[in-house]
């Protein structure tokens, strides 16, 4: 009985579903994610960076 408003984008190009709705937002999340890991890389040290990431995941 109420009024229901339709998506705007149904029916265009610009449509897609919910698991390309997750695809792009994870898609973009790893981008940012190796971009920030290539900053890092030039930063520091290869090595230290290593093994601080190998410390990290074998602390219990």
């Amino acid at each position: 009985m109420g009024i229901r408003h339709g998506n705007m984008l149904d029916g265009t190009m610009w449509e897609f579903g919910r698991p390309a709705f997750w695809a792009v937002h994870l898609a973009g999340a790893a981008v940012l994610f190796f971009l920030g890991m290539r900053f890092a890389v030039r930063r520091v040290p290869v090595p230290i960076m290593l093994f601080s990431m190998l410390r990290s995941l074998l602390r219990h």
